[in-house]
């Protein structure tokens, strides 16, 4: 496989998940968990990269390390697995912040559900 630099290099600047806005540039990929498009946070070039997004039912979150998958509802049995799990120290910050961005966004379109009159 090639390294993670070559990778970047050849796909920094144009490649199928990246969105330009107002001068910034955004990247949808996969593992990607800031959705910026810069070394640090690509999900094409990095080895070690975490995903999370809900798991289909009510509140359930599945988050993949590498080839690893978690899936459950309860945040904090999910952060303490994270924290065991993840390697990289800069990663780990930004994972806990996106598990209780994503559980809220579930519990928040659960709440909010209209009444028939």
């Amino acid at each position: 496989m090639a390294s993670p630099d070559l990778i970047w290099q050849c796909v920094k600047k144009n490649n199928a998940f990246l969105t330009k806005n107002m001068g910034v540039q955004f990247s949808k990929e996969k593992g990607n968990l800031m959705s910026l498009n810069s070394f640090k946070h690509s999900g094409l070039c990095n080895t070690n990269k975490v995903n999370i997004e809900a798991a289909g039912a009510d509140d359930d979150l599945q988050i993949t390390y590498n080839d690893l998958t978690l899936k459950g509802h309860d945040v904090k049995q999910m952060v303490r697995k994270v924290e065991k799990t993840i390697i990289r120290t800069d990663l780990k910050a930004m994972a806990m912040a996106k598990i209780t961005y994503v559980h809220k966004s579930l519990r928040a379109g659960k709440a909010i559900k209209k009444s028939k009159n």
